[in-house]
């Protein structure tokens, strides 16, 4: 059903299909940012038609954990109020389009982690595109990896440790 939406989606806006070095193509395409849910989740709108993504390779603070707020802050900042161009490699079993999100060039996956915002998500993070972005951040205690990171009253946690509590 989720796939469906993809193909409706190619099919109405004639997107381009390119085909990294991956094994699987990929739907890029420009979109409005319509909202930013939090840390690593927007809604995106394309036309009439609004679409979830999360965003592929990272994962940000929840909400209601230390540094969501932040986290949730500087995703509205980098992505502006222009277009942002998309690329979807994959879809979630939440039927979420999984996202790679570019404004006027800035890689913003990449950018959060670089920030301190986010952590890679080693799960899918397969390739280590996201670890050297991380270990710079945390060597020089950027965002929620600084000395005195207390962010929005607390200690930063791993989001996929904070939602097994």
């Amino acid at each position: 059903m989720a796939h469906r939406g993809v193909v409706l989606l190619f099919a109405l806006l004639n997107l381009t299909l390119v085909a990294p070095t991956q094994l699987h193509a990929q739907l890029v395409f420009e979109a409005q940012v319509q909202r930013v849910v939090d840390g690593d989740t927007v809604v995106l709108q394309v036309g009439n038609v609004r679409y979830r993504g999360r965003l592929h390779g990272i994962d940000a603070p929840e909400s209601n954990q230390p540094w969501g707020a932040e986290a949730t802050a500087l995703l509205r900042d980098l992505l502006g109020s222009g277009p942002v161009t998309v690329e979807v490699p994959d879809i979630d079993r939440y039927g979420r389009l999984i996202v790679r999100l570019y404004r006027d060039g800035l890689f913003i996956n990449k950018e959060l982690v670089a920030r301190g915002a986010a952590w890679r998500y080693p799960e899918f993070d397969r390739d280590g595109e996201f670890l050297a972005a991380e270990q710079a951040a945390q060597a020089e205690g950027r965002g929620l990896w600084g000395a005195h990171a207390g962010g929005s009253g607390g200690e930063a946690v791993a989001p996929w440790e904070w939602r097994r509590r």
